[in-house]
């Protein structure tokens, strides 16, 4: 992607203008070191998705059609609420969000304010908190849950552990399905650190899909959108691995778990 027109800084955020893989103008959302969201400026694509893995986000809705209602664990530029609110007006989603500023850099920047102008916000719930803390204690319960928070390039490996998963399980509705977006190699079975976040879901969950989602074929990464449940268990599209070499990820051994991933990323 191509940058230029610095738009601007808040709270360690960058927000400039530049154009996607198809030379298309769009917004993006750059935390310094990673893109955390993005938006196309065109008025008739602004609540479209640009990245990839969020597109592959809607497996979910394509597995479970009667979905009414989505937990997201990290917002950042709002990009998935805005295309959920504008294309499945029947779908409530709560949006766990960590800092206060990233609603208010959505709505500035991203288009949020024109897309609650448009479809209301009637469907959209924003929860300032940590999402570990909030799944934790809450008592809501959700069709699907997409756990998207990162802290720059790092998931958050916290909600990785058997014991997070089970406790996040506990917010699904029957036949429910949790939802992870993970960065990894473009070749899968080489990304290590991926084979124990799957070999944990499968002790909770009884079967676990796995999608490519790159934006661009000649990039050597990108990300792998895992959803599991307790119903679904096959889809087009959806990958092999062979986690046997895995490990179940606890609060002990999360930091072994840590090390594969910076394996990956320092590659």
């Amino acid at each position: 992607m191509e940058r230029n027109n610095l738009k601007d800084k808040i709270q360690d955020v960058l927000i400039y203008e530049g154009t996607d893989y198809n030379d298309v103008p769009i917004r993006i959302y750059d935390s310094g070191q990673a893109y955390q969201s993005a938006s196309f400026l065109s008025e008739e694509d602004k609540y479209e998705l640009v990245f990839e893995y969020m597109k592959q986000f809607n497996r979910a809705i394509e597995l479970k059609p009667d979905a009414s209602s989505i937990l997201l664990l990290g917002g950042a530029g709002y990009a998935y609420p805005k295309y959920v609110l504008s294309h499945y007006p029947r779908i409530k989603i709560d949006v766990v969000e960590i800092d206060p500023m990233a609603i208010e850099t959505a709505r500035q920047f991203f288009f949020l304010d024109d897309c609650f102008n448009e479809f209301g916000q009637d469907n959209f719930t924003n929860i300032v908190d940590d999402a570990k803390n909030y799944l934790e204690n809450n008592t809501k319960q959700y069709d699907i849950i997409i756990n998207d928070a990162f802290v720059e390039l790092e998931p958050v490996f916290d909600l990785l552990t058997i014991q997070a998963i089970t406790t996040a399980k506990q917010s699904l509705n029957k036949d429910g399905i949790y939802v992870f977006n993970l960065p990894g190699y473009k070749k899968l079975e080489t990304t290590e650190y991926i084979k124990d976040v799957t070999k944990t879901l499968e002790q909770v969950f009884k079967y676990v899909l796995i999608f490519r989602a790159f934006n661009y074929k000649y990039l050597r990464s990108g990300n792998y959108i895992v959803l599991a449940s307790d119903k679904y268990d096959q889809m087009h599209d959806m990958l092999e691995l062979d986690n046997s070499q895995g490990t179940i990820i606890t609060k002990d051994s999360i930091q072994e778990t840590k090390k594969k991933f910076y394996e990956f990323v320092n590659y």
